[in-house]
């Protein structure tokens, strides 16, 4: 029997950071909690359907229609049925809007949340086939950016959009997070990073990244426990590197934003690496 899920993770560029991940779903039915992603994140149906929320409105997409959510930007979602994901780093997006002579600036780029064009779901589909059939690096590569050239000629909008002197310092705080992910870190020592009061920064923090801080410091410890897991870390030694109090703590957050638990995670890994 196959197995529900699979994972797999390819470069398609020469730095580590320029990667992409695809996850396959042959079946699923849940419901992800508030969460945003380091990436793009583009999702394309094999004949399952789905709901989320995102920018403040509800979405539904399945078959024919591409699901777009931007990097750090929160959402919720729940899938049932068959569907593929794939998440793509800042810095491959923006070595392509470089060929359209953006100099590689991505900050402003937007893309609807749902894309109705069934042609282009199709080669985002062929995309992922690509990487899951084992093709060559030059076949993967190319259906890769033959689907993202296409998502952006067609659908892509470049407004001119002013940057807050605030989400420069919730950026330090992201950043610091990202750095000590697995320490204790206090409200009070990011307030001083951001050169504001705890509470104000709370506050702040919630409204520009869509998430508490304590929410955000989950989703970066799930994300690098995955990582973890690729280079083929046990569950039971990631829990804790990563800065969960224990493997309860761990495995139910990990469940909750990635859909199954450590050890069915690893296993796909595994299952996806000998075929």
């Amino acid at each position: 029997m196959a197995s529900e899920f699979k994972v797999k993770h390819f470069k398609v560029r020469g730095s580590a950071d320029d990667k992409i991940t695809v996850h396959q779903w042959e079946s699923v039915k849940h419901t992800w909690p508030r969460h945003s992603h380091p990436e793009y994140k583009l999702g394309v149906s094999e004949g399952g359907t789905g709901t989320f929320f995102y920018r403040g409105e509800r979405y539904h997409t399945g078959p024919g229609k591409l699901l777009v959510i931007h990097p750090n930007e929160a959402h919720t979602c729940s899938a049932t049925g068959a569907w593929r994901y794939l998440y793509a780093a800042p810095s491959v997006i923006a070595s392509i809007v470089k060929a359209f002579d953006r100099n590689g600036d991505i900050e402003p780029l937007l893309l609807p949340p749902v894309i109705d064009d069934s042609q282009l779901a199709e080669l985002v589909l062929q995309a992922h086939r690509a990487m899951d059939d084992g093709a060559s690096q030059l076949d993967q590569e190319s259906a890769f950016y033959d689907a993202i050239c296409e998502v952006l000629v067609r659908h892509a909008s470049l407004p001119d959009i002013p940057m807050k002197e605030e989400r420069a310092n919730i950026r330090r705080v992201q950043d610091s997070l990202e750095a000590r992910f697995n320490e204790n870190v206090s409200l009070h020592e990011l307030a001083e990073l951001a050169g504001t009061s705890a509470p104000y920064l709370s506050r702040v923090f919630s409204k520009e990244v869509g998430m508490p801080i304590q929410v955000y410091l989950s989703q970066v410890r799930v994300r690098r426990a995955q990582q973890m897991l690729m280079a083929g870390e046990t569950p039971a030694n990631v829990a804790y590197a990563v800065g969960f109090t224990d493997q309860s703590h761990f495995t139910r957050h990990f469940k909750r934003l990635i859909g199954v638990p450590p050890g069915t995670y690893s296993r796909a890994i595994g299952t996806a690496g000998s075929s």
